[in-house]
């Protein structure tokens, strides 16, 4: 069964700091969020339900995948969106599914159009979600037995919190390879003995 497609315009004002609303899914279909007059937003999203919501975010022209990931049950996470992109939430189940959003107009950064992009996959393979933090591009909620892929920039940060802190989980560089899938249950444990917080 195909999905369904609704879109949702919004007309942001300047003057606005911030919007937010409450989108209803409904089963097996999407709802498509577009800020035109934002350069740059942030958006918060709040999971009401129970079980995951896919979170895209797609280039307007071209519907290529920018960035994804699946936001648990009752989970949270911030993703940006660009002025070329759309944010995409599908809810693949056969219940409706409600979504809390908060929009924040934000910066645009100033990016080194020398810094290499890598494009790889953060993969959770536990029963358990693997909340991160990528500073200045999205806060994915990993669900669990899920793969997010992601295009960062070499010198990005990975974060994750731990006892009310937050630590870096890894650094992208030149030994990650494109197309690499990172174990990131794995890799977690190990910097977590590496720094004492097992």
């Amino acid at each position: 069964m195909k999905h369904l497609l609704f879109s949702l315009i919004l007309v942001a004002c300047c003057s606005c700091a911030s919007t937010d609303l409450l989108v209803k899914i409904p089963p097996q279909q999407s709802i498509e969020i577009d800020l035109p007059a934002y350069e740059r937003y942030d958006a918060t999203l709040r999971n009401q339900s129970l079980n995951d919501v896919e979170v895209k975010v797609l280039n307007k022209s071209t519907d290529e995948a920018l960035r994804g990931f699946g936001l648990a049950g009752k989970g949270k996470a911030t993703v940006f969106v660009e002025k070329s992109g759309k944010l995409v939430l599908n809810n693949p189940t056969d219940s409706p599914k409600g979504v809390k959003i908060s929009i924040i107009e934000t910066e645009v950064p100033q990016v080194d159009p020398n810094r290499k992009a890598i494009t790889f996959t953060l993969a959770n393979n536990t029963a358990k979600s693997i909340p991160l933090i990528i500073p200045t591009v999205m806060n994915p909620n990993l669900s669990p037995f899920s793969k997010s892929g992601v295009d960062l920039k070499i010198g990005q940060e990975i974060i994750f919190r731990a006892k009310g802190k937050k630590h870096v989980l890894l650094v992208v560089d030149q030994t990650i390879e494109d197309g690499e899938v990172i174990d990131v249950a794995k890799l977690l444990k190990e910097r977590k003995k590496e720094l004492g917080l097992n």
